[in-house]
């Protein structure tokens, strides 16, 4: 493969200096918890609507989105998104009234509220670990990859990538997560298009060709055309029908409102009717988005079907976008690539540093410690957190950089997978019944997480006990088990205390 030259590295170079600069410039003196976390809620809608798809799209995203195309078919692609749009309203009923009215500067302060420190604190660490571990995954991710296509070590990659996002965040907070997002996100929609054009190039501007190519094109895993875009049978242990994409948007939509990320962006708004322009921008960016990978995707299928010589090449499906970008993209364009990528990192890395400092500082730090500090004092403490915590991160990248597999991706998303459900139902349980308490919230914490381990597994100890359905159906399943057990179990005691 050709590596890069260095003009690339110029180009890179030039793109990753620029996000800290404008992080710095967007950026002002911070005094105030409010200012560092929520930008003194002071933000316009569309830029907050864009920073929360970007930090969705993480790298993982950004090459898997064509990956999972080439090797599957389409039938998530755009449903995902439509659907995604349609349910908005459900997420505004659901979340707003609730965040709207409470502004607290982490959303664990309401679990205490609602019911006892435990929960906030639960929650938070929750939080913490889930995140370490899914930014340090996306690390190791993206820097293997960047090695594999540049030539570039990949430690070093992920050395320069942590401590830029580390002191872009920790000096400008969040209004410089919010822009230097905006900037990211529009790197990666150029990236895209460049691909695009260069496939329409390769097809002598006849878009049909590429087209008819790839939907006589069946996929080997799935029996579909690659352009396959809607099924609706129903099976427990297919990924990919119409009904697991309304069970993953229905788990978004009970998770939106239980996110710190989400929710402490709603809080950079100025009123409620800005929260709700903010989710419908973000849908439809996220709409945006998939108009221009999913043709890209089905381009790559058709390029590489007349050339299966080339296809042999390819050592994973995720690696078909970086591979074409490397072999046929001008030196510019390519480099604004693998610029994406670094974009989409940087997107999730900033995100995650601000959120985990701001949870340390407000739930950890000033509940238990220093309850009595002054702002100067927490802001500057807070400064120091996201530091840390980058360097934290930086640790657990490299500790997982050697041992990295193939599958380590989805092992992570299976873990955070087994934490999940208890974290949204401590947050739905609170805000749909009154009835519901402390010890009928855990105990149906306890059940949710028996069950995703029954049918999930643990990854890295013991495979699914019960292994029935997909792993997908486990994430929305193990919701309604945890909501129901939850509320069953807090009406003994709720009877109890009215006696």
């Amino acid at each position: 493969m050709t590596k890069f030259s260095l003009l690339d590295y110029i180009v890179v170079a030039t793109y990753l200096i620029g996000v800290v600069v404008l992080g710095l410039v967007f950026s002002k003196r911070q005094t105030s918890l409010k200012e560092y976390y929520h930008a003194s809620s002071s933000l316009p809608w569309w830029a907050v609507g864009i920073s929360m798809i970007a930090t969705q799209l993480s790298p993982i995203s950004y090459l898997a989105i064509p990956g999972w195309i080439f090797l599957k078919d389409s039938r998530t692609s755009f449903s995902y998104p439509l659907v995604g749009i349609a349910l908005v309203p459900l997420t505004a009923a659901i979340w707003l009234p609730l965040w709207s009215r409470i502004r607290m500067m982490t959303i664990y302060e309401y679990l205490e509220t609602r019911f006892h420190p435990l929960i906030r604190t639960l929650g938070a660490l929750q939080f913490l670990l889930s995140t370490l571990c899914w930014v340090g995954t996306a690390l190791v991710a993206t820097s293997l990859g960047f090695q594999h296509v540049t030539g570039f070590d990949g430690r070093w990659c992920l050395t320069i990538i942590t401590l830029l996002g580390t002191l872009y965040t920790m000096i400008g907070g969040m209004r410089a997560v919010i822009w230097t997002d905006v900037a990211q996100f529009l790197v990666l929609v150029v990236g895209y298009a460049a691909t695009l054009l260069t496939l329409l190039y390769l097809f002598d501007w006849r878009p049909l060709d590429a087209y008819q190519i790839a939907s006589s094109t069946i996929s080997a895993e799935t029996g579909y055309p690659h352009t396959k875009l809607i099924s609706f049978e129903f099976d427990l242990k297919t990924e990919a029908t119409i009904w697991v994409v309304l069970l993953v948007q229905l788990r978004v939509v009970l998770e939106f409102g239980a996110s710190q990320y989400m929710v402490q962006r709603l809080h950079a708004t100025r009123s409620r009717r800005d929260m709700l322009k903010s989710i419908y921008s973000s849908r439809l960016c996220e709409f945006g988005v998939a108009l221009l990978s999913v043709p890209v995707a089905w381009g790559l299928v058709a390029f590489y079907a007349r050339h299966p010589e080339m296809k042999a090449g390819l050592m994973h499906p995720d690696q078909v976008l970086p591979d074409f970008t490397m072999q046929y993209l001008p030196t510019v364009f390519r480099s604004l690539i693998m610029a994406g990528v670094l974009a989409a990192l940087m997107s999730t890395l900033d995100s995650s540093l601000n959120s985990m400092s701001n949870v340390m500082i407000n739930d950890l730090y000033r509940r238990y410690f220093f309850p009595k500090a002054t702002e100067k004092h927490l802001v500057r403490a807070g400064k120091i957190l996201t530091l840390l915590t980058g360097f934290f991160i930086f640790l657990f990248a490299v500790w997982q950089f050697d041992p990295q597999g193939d599958n380590a991706l989805e092992k992570v998303a299976k873990l955070m997978n087994v934490f999940a459900s208890p974290l949204i139902c401590f947050f739905l349980l609170g805000i749909i019944s009154t009835r519901t308490n402390t010890p009928g919230v855990l105990i149906g914490a306890v059940a949710g997480t028996t069950f995703s381990i029954t049918f999930n597994g643990f990854p890295g100890l013991f495979e699914p006990i019960l292994n029935w359905i997909n792993w997908m159906w486990v994430a929305g399943l193990a919701i309604m088990v945890n909501l129901i057990v939850g509320y069953l179990a807090s009406l003994p005691f709720s009877l109890g205390r009215q006696k």
